[in-house]
């Protein structure tokens, strides 16, 4: 995600387990259990750049059932900004 043109300066990831679509190429495990394990990654891109975003993932990550949605967001931000060690604003501040 740092590595893309223009580089996401920020997001989340966390574990997730699906449900649905289908169960090709999921562990025996995860068949039995009816739910296969996901990652799921939030970003907050701009809204021209979510197509050069979400084909730039499509390409670098070879993952079956890759799934989206794009929402439009009112605010983002930092209820306490981040600083630096000398107690300037961080570049991440200013987006």
């Amino acid at each position: 995600m740092l590595s893309l043109d223009p580089p996401v300066p920020g997001f989340t990831t966390w574990d997730a387990e699906g449900h649905g679509f289908s169960f090709a190429g999921s562990t025996v495990n995860e068949r039995v259990r009816g739910r296969v394990k996901k990652n799921l990654i939030t970003a907050v891109v701009k809204h021209a750049d979510a197509d050069l975003f979400l084909e730039a993932v499509a390409q670098r990550v070879p993952a079956l059932h890759i799934a989206f949605w794009i929402e439009p967001l009112e605010r983002f931000g930092q209820l306490r900004p981040l600083t630096s060690a000398r107690g300037n604003e961080t570049e991440a501040d200013s987006l």
